[in-house]
């Protein structure tokens, strides 16, 4: 599917006013608002006389008995105002018919009714009785129906014909699009697409959207935490005497952003089933961390990925229709391949602006700018060994949109990963006059090898399952991919430098996990090779 940057406008504009009018019956048609505080939304039915109708005082009703809190159930209820079109729900049959329910009826905005009878209570309370109107004065009959809002349910029949869904909604309190445009019915209905009728129904409103939304949810982590640490107390080896010794990899990490993000959807209601859907999600973040190790031990070793943090974010609810309920996560992973006494930390830092996601994938999604930031590297390694060490790890700072739509008839998970990466290539070749301390550690000679130090940053988007026939599962959006090289230097001999075996072999070594162990040689005292800050305008 392909959206229109008028999706943009179609989920951000500023309605002018609600599309719901509480005072006017939803009378084979209705619109219903989403008004509280964590989002704004509009979502239309239409469909025959006989399949939309309306229970509320704007269509002449009472209702005497409902639980506010409750979306299948029965209910009693009475025509107080006939004149204003009770009848109307008896179009054809009550039962089978899509009505609108009273603000304080039910936990949905609209219930199927699936059974409407006599009531034998027929007892009426004082306050409705003073108001109901009859020329004849002759006392309404109490009607019982049963409501149900599992529209999927094998019991439930469409009698009275199908009802037809449009719905957009936004993140941001008072910014919806406005249904300004009626939805397109009858055989034409059939040859649009999304992307046609928010086209026709924002068209007016595209002059109103503006990049800069100052709305949004902010995102906020900041946590310094050990991916490993492994210590061993070290027997004495040969010439190696006894000690401790310890493998460390710790991340300082910190997320700043705010991310804004919006629906907009097109099917049935009944049956019930989607025919079009788009999310839409705008991010701005900035990641920056340090990545720390420290070790004296040898061995592979890797944490697997490691959840961090996680929260909620307002959700987007239009209840038993669609629902949005996003989550900020944060992971991080680390995976090391040592052979020497190593010391390191390099910093990662990324800007990221005007990220714009819309999925299933569009070609209006914008991976944004993305700016390195400076970074400061510290290395020191032992120079008396010959070492092939690897190190990678990983900040991932992810957004997961749970998405449920139809009373949970297709639910899926959309989520947009920030994976930010720091890496180091290790190619030593032992240097002469290597000399024992009672410490372990004690030796010192020339470094000789090469030293490679990246960093880089992944972006993208996924989906977990299937959603009706709009994606499928594992469907992906690869919005940017780049590697920075921080620094790279080769010391000593030509035959050190002829021995670093470059990032080729960086995925096979970090690959083993064998686990550290204590060396089975001397390591020598860690020597300082590179202290710099890289500019990130390099």
């Amino acid at each position: 599917m392909v959206f229109s940057p008028l999706l943009v406008a179609a989920l951000l504009s500023v309605a002018a006013k609600a599309a719901n009018d509480w005072s006017q019956p939803c009378f084979g048609e209705c619109n219903w608002d989403i008004t509280s505080g964590s989002g704004s939304g509009t979502v239309r039915i239409s469909g025959p006389q006989a399949a939309v109708s309306d229970i509320t005082s704007a269509a002449g009703w009472a209702i005497l008995d409902c639980d506010a809190n409750t979306s299948d159930q029965d209910i009693r209820l009475v025509c107080q105002d006939p004149s204003k079109g009770c009848d109307h729900v008896y179009n054809s049959n009550a039962a089978g018919t899509l009505v609108r329910l009273p603000k304080d009826c039910g936990s949905t905005p609209f219930a199927l009714v699936t059974r409407e009878w006599t009531h034998q209570d027929q007892s009426i309370p004082a306050a409705v009785q003073s108001k109901i109107s009859r020329r004849d004065g002759s006392q309404p009959v109490v009607k019982g129906m049963s409501l149900a809002t599992n529209f999927a349910d094998a019991n439930v029949t469409y009698v009275n014909g199908n009802v037809a869904l449009y719905l957009m909604g936004s993140s941001i309190p008072g910014a919806a699009g406005n249904f300004t445009v009626e939805p397109p019915t009858g055989a034409s209905a059939t040859k649009r697409g999304l992307g046609s009728w928010v086209d026709e129904s924002l068209s007016g409103a595209i002059g109103n959207f503006n990049k800069n939304v100052t709305g949004t949810s902010p995102l906020d982590f900041s946590k310094d935490f050990p991916l490993f640490d492994k210590q061993i107390s070290c027997p004495q080896q040969g010439n190696v005497p006894a000690f401790s010794g310890e493998a460390k990899v710790d991340l300082n990490g910190k997320v700043d952003g705010t991310v804004n993000y919006g629906v907009a959807a097109k099917g049935s209601i009944l049956p019930p089933s989607l025919d079009e859907f788009g999310l839409f999600v705008g991010l701005d973040a900035t990641i920056t961390g340090t990545l720390g190790i420290d070790a004296t031990l040898t061995g592979s070793i890797s944490s697997g990925q490691i959840p961090l943090f996680s929260v909620g974010i307002p959700e987007l609810d239009f209840p038993k229709i669609l629902s949005i309920g996003p989550t900020f996560n944060v992971n991080a992973e680390a995976t090391a391949s040592l052979d020497a006494n190593l010391d390191m930390d390099v910093d990662l830092a990324y800007d990221v602006k005007g990220l714009q996601l819309f999925f299933p994938p569009g070609s209006n999604s914008q991976a944004g700018t993305y700016t390195p930031g400076d970074s400061n590297i510290k290395l020191s390694v032992s120079p008396n060994v010959t070492s092939h060490g690897q190190v990678a790890a990983h900040l991932i700072p992810s957004l997961d949109f749970g998405i449920s739509a139809l009373g949970g008839k297709t639910q899926a998970t959309v989520n947009l990963a920030l994976d930010a990466d720091a890496a180091l290539d290790l190619s030593l070749t032992a240097g002469a006059g290597a000399s024992a301390s009672t410490s372990g550690n004690g030796a010192s000679a020339e470094v000789g090898g090469c030293v490679d130090i990246t960093s880089g940053l992944n972006v993208n988007a996924g989906a977990n399952a299937d959603f009706f026939s709009i994606f499928k599962k594992d469907t992906s959006v690869p919005l940017f991919q780049k590697n920075f090289d921080l620094f790279k230097k080769c010391f000593g001999s030509s035959t050190a430098r002829r021995a670093y075996t470059g990032r080729a072999a960086r995925a096979a070594l970090l690959a083993r996990d064998d686990g550290v162990s204590c060396p089975t040689s001397l390591l020598g005292t860690a020597e300082s090779v590179v202290e710099e800050q890289v500019s990130g305008s390099r």
